[in-house]
């Protein structure tokens, strides 16, 4: 629970610092909670938006938190607990969505890829049609931790949508062609349910394609991504470096950094204040 209450006090801060438009027009609109939206017909297919006080359609933008489990599992509400404290001294000024997604279950034919990519594109495709409604404005920062922070990277730089202004990656797997996971019999086995067989071209493995660096081009969103230096899951040695070298290949806004610690280790001190620092200054610069 404390690396959670971390990452939500990281993503109110980070997401502060974007740049706001200038906005004169004055609105009384009342603070607001939809519960389980439904954006699509699974179950599933739910998110809870939590719009502030005194909206506009200028200037209040989204932030939306994509949860881990490991593609397989989690809820949002894992976030419960925290999202009054957001919404209330943290992060005041912009819309929250926290989103569920279909999760991985090869049993019933649902695969990380592509289902939860197009869950990602389903809500934001519904905040954009209902953002008259909602009062807001639909630019948004996707932010994530783990299997989020991988589905983050990996809708941003596959689907290209210029909506989506930055992504934050906090221990984000960058490419499962790494030795680490291509001869992990383990990671082969956990893997092997990430992508629906039919959506892999003829001429790429599995692994290149369910990996974010593969997408990356000279249109992709700004990143910044951290790496825990002893996270077991994540291996710094490798999945920084490999998104580092993919990110000056295409020359875009970027910046890595290594948070000394495990896979959770940003949500603790004195991690977490350099964490904040290092996002301020790279947002401040889009």
């Amino acid at each position: 629970m404390k690396h959670f209450f971390g990452f939500l006090f990281l993503c109110s801060l980070l997401v502060s610092c974007t740049k706001e438009d200038i906005d004169t027009t004055p609105s009384n609109l009342p603070e607001k909670e939809i519960i389980n939206v439904a954006y699509g017909n699974d179950p599933q297919q739910k998110f809870d938006i939590y719009l502030p006080q005194g909206r506009t359609k200028n200037i209040t933008k989204v932030f939306i938190l994509i949860h881990g489990g490991g593609w397989t599992s989690g809820d949002k509400s894992d976030f419960n607990g925290g999202i009054p404290v957001l919404k209330s001294a943290y992060f005041p000024d912009y819309a929250i969505v926290n989103i569920n997604y279909i999760l991985g279950n090869t049993a019933t034919g649902h695969y990380a890829l592509p289902d939860q990519i197009n869950d990602i594109q389903k809500v934001i495709d519904f905040i954009t049609s209902n953002a008259d409604e909602y009062n807001i404005k639909p630019e948004f920062v996707l932010c994530g931790h783990s299997a989020g922070a991988h589905l983050s990277m990996y809708y941003a730089y596959s689907k290209n949508n210029p909506a989506v202004k930055a992504v934050i990656s906090l221990a984000g797997p960058t490419d499962f062609e790494d030795p680490f996971y291509a001869n992990n019999i383990i990671w082969q086995f956990l893997l092997g349910g990430l992508v629906k067989p039919d959506n892999i071209p003829s001429r790429m493995t599995m692994l290149k394609y369910a990996s974010p660096v593969t997408w990356i081009t000279n249109t992709s969103t700004p990143t910044i991504a951290f790496f825990g230096s002893t996270d077991s899951l994540v291996p710094v040695n490798e999945q920084k470096t490999r998104l580092d070298a993919k990110f000056a290949q295409v020359n875009r806004p970027y910046e890595s950094y290594v948070w000394n610690g495990d896979h959770n280790a940003y949500g603790l001190e004195p991690q977490l204040s350099d964490v904040i620092t290092k996002s301020k200054a790279f947002l401040k610069k889009l």
